[in-house]
């Protein structure tokens, strides 16, 4: 979409997938023309714009340098991260998270580095070695991560670091309260490693090998009717299924997790989209675009910990009784 120059920011049309959104330096804040896809408003985009440039008045800064002045906020924080770039990308249906791949097929980090992501700032350097933290399955979409720092990528992807993942999946099939009951508790899963994608649906082949995933968050989002209808004996006509929305939110980050544990089930993921990751959102990035945003040190986001407290209230309970005096045994008397 950038590069057929259908993208254009205050007027102007984007030629490349990497520049930095900045607000609008008219006081009236008249965003209408924030960004525009075909000529349509990007929803969302102005009051983003807005609320940038209310904290810029706020702190008296120049609105030219309202990313430095995050990132050198950070840096004092974190000497670690003084050269720590990070770029968040709205990952499309359809592509690789790989530089290279033997089948030809369409490459996320190809695709990025041609639109300029990941260009030093220094004319004379190299370009800088983009390092995905995590990756996204062929047919999943939403947000990547794509740092110059491998140690900050490793910390990001580390389980130990309970990073919250937010995902939207659309999913075909009965869901009952059961099923959700086990999604929060937890799964296990047949792992399918013989994994072949045709069209739009990935088919696999079973082996017969198991995993224990832990529980996830899990809420419904809407419920939608399925296209498409049967004809039932009386004449009336009755819709095949429904297909609903979920928002689940998980901390690891293992192969094909969410489409296992659904599948699991008995239910079909149609769609799956990562909305966040830690405290870096997707907000309105457009599908196969890519901004630099400010590094955020991990140990300070907000998104992260452990979803549930019961087991470490069950453990607790356990540890209270082993620490408790035993009990006398009970004397039988004979009155006889």
């Amino acid at each position: 979409m950038i590069l057929a120059d259908r993208v254009t920011l205050f007027g102007k049309i984007c030629n490349s997938p990497a520049f930095q959104l900045r607000p609008n330096p008219d006081p009236n804040q008249n965003s209408s023309s924030a960004m525009k896809l075909d000529g349509k408003l990007v929803q969302g985009v102005d009051k983003t714009l807005k609320s940038m440039y209310l904290e810029q008045q706020k702190n008296g800064g120049d609105l030219t340098t309202l990313n430095e002045t995050s990132n050198e906020q950070k840096k004092k924080k974190n000497p670690s991260m003084q050269n720590t770039r990070v770029w968040l990308a709205n990952k499309m249906k359809g592509e690789l998270v790989t530089e290279h791949d033997p089948d030809g097929r369409p490459s996320m980090l190809q695709r990025l580095i041609r639109g300029g992501v990941g260009e030093s700032k220094s004319k004379h350097k190299a370009p800088i070695h983009l390092k995905p933290v995590g990756r996204l399955d062929m047919m999943t979409e939403g947000l990547m991560i794509f740092t110059n720092d491998g140690q900050y990528a490793r910390d990001l992807e580390l389980p130990k670091n309970f990073l919250w993942r937010t995902y939207r999946v659309r999913v075909h099939g009965r869901l009952t309260p059961m099923k959700m009951r086990a999604m929060r508790v937890g799964v296990t899963a047949r792992i399918d490693d013989n994994i072949n994608v045709e069209g739009d649906a990935s088919v696999a082949s079973p082996t017969g090998k198991m995993m224990k995933y832990k529980g996830i968050k899990v809420s419904i989002e809407r419920k939608t009717p399925q296209s498409g209808r049967r004809q039932r004996r009386n004449g009336s006509e009755e819709v095949r299924g429904t297909n609903t929305w979920l928002r689940i939110t998980c901390t690891e980050g293992k192969n094909r997790q969410l489409r296992r544990i659904l599948g699991a089930l008995g239910l079909d993921v149609t769609r799956l989209i990562r909305i966040s990751y830690g405290d870096y959102d997707l907000n309105t990035i457009p599908p196969g675009k890519a901004i630099e945003v400010p590094a955020r040190d991990y140990a300070s986001m907000k998104k992260k910990g452990q979803l549930f407290t019961g087991d470490s209230k069950s453990k607790k309970k356990v540890k209270e009784k082993a620490t408790e005096e035993p009990r006398s045994t009970v004397e039988w008397v004979n009155y006889a």
